[in-house]
Order: structure tokens, then sequence, then C-alpha cells
């Protein structure tokens, strides 16, 4: 499992100060029920203000502007504070086919595996002399470094 930021846990701005990330962190503290989110608030704490480099590097890793608390969402949450009733039965997943699964892979690996014609690459038509002449003056070039016979 990932860490969240230390500023995401205790719902601050990157830019917040030393002093503000305690108060925080105090607070949330006397808010918290389990002792996972009292650990967690904890590490944050000391995460923000131990060592300055991984304070930079956590308020690097942070959203600059964050926003913790919507409105609307708030708003929301209040007014619909429990779960829908569902009003029909919920439908099973059927059982897993095994067969029918290897007939549908079978068809798309078939499908996958359809070879085409690949097309001829087009010759040029009109071949320069001069562009002969060259390509043979260097093969001879060439062929003078590994001739036996010199």
């Amino acid at each position: 499992m990932v860490n969240p930021n230390p500023f995401e846990v205790l719902g601050l701005d990157p830019t917040s100060s030393e002093a503000l990330v305690v108060e925080q962190g105090g607070r949330l503290r006397q808010r918290g029920t389990d002792e996972a989110t009292l650990t967690a608030i904890r590490q944050a704490v000391q995460a923000l203000t131990g060592q300055p480099d991984d304070r930079s590097l956590h308020s690097l890793l942070a959203h600059p502007q964050p926003v913790y608390a919507w409105p609307a969402l708030d708003k929301l949450g209040n007014t619909y504070r429990r779960a829908p009733v569902p009003t029909t039965t919920p439908v099973t997943c059927p059982p897993f086919d095994r067969a029918e699964f290897l007939s549908l892979l079978r068809v798309q690996l078939a499908n996958e595996l359809e070879l085409s014609a690949l097309q001829f690459e087009a010759l040029r038509t009109a071949v320069d002399e001069n562009e002969i002449e060259r390509e043979a003056a260097e093969a001879l070039w060439q062929s003078l470094v590994c001739d036996p016979r010199a």
C-alpha cells in the first residue's frame, strides 16, 4: 500500500508552517477514533516536522492548491445519509463457463492470426547511369581493402 502524503492526511496546504502542522495534528488526534487513524496522523506530523528535505519532498509531491472541503459535496452527503434501498432483487452473476470462454478465445485468436498478403515495394523506374558508376567505383574501392592479390 502506498503511504498517503502527510499534507493530505492532515488536510493542509503544502505551504503551511510547522506550527500549523502541529496544531492541526493535535486537533485531528483529539477527534481520532481508531488506532490506525491516530498512527497515520502521528506519522504525518513527524514527517512534516522532521528533516527539511523530507518536508520539501512531501510539499513537492502534494497538490499545490488542495481543497479538502467542498460545500456542495457536504450538502449532498447530508441530504442522502443512507444508501438507497434496492427495490428489486439483485441479479446474480452466472457461473464461469470454461468451454464458452475457450471458444470465444479461439475465434479471437483466429481473427488475429489471419495473414494478409504483403504489398511489394515499388522499384525505381529510372536508374541514373552516374549512380551506377558511383556504386561500382565504391564497391571496387571497398574490395581493394580485402583483396588477397595485393
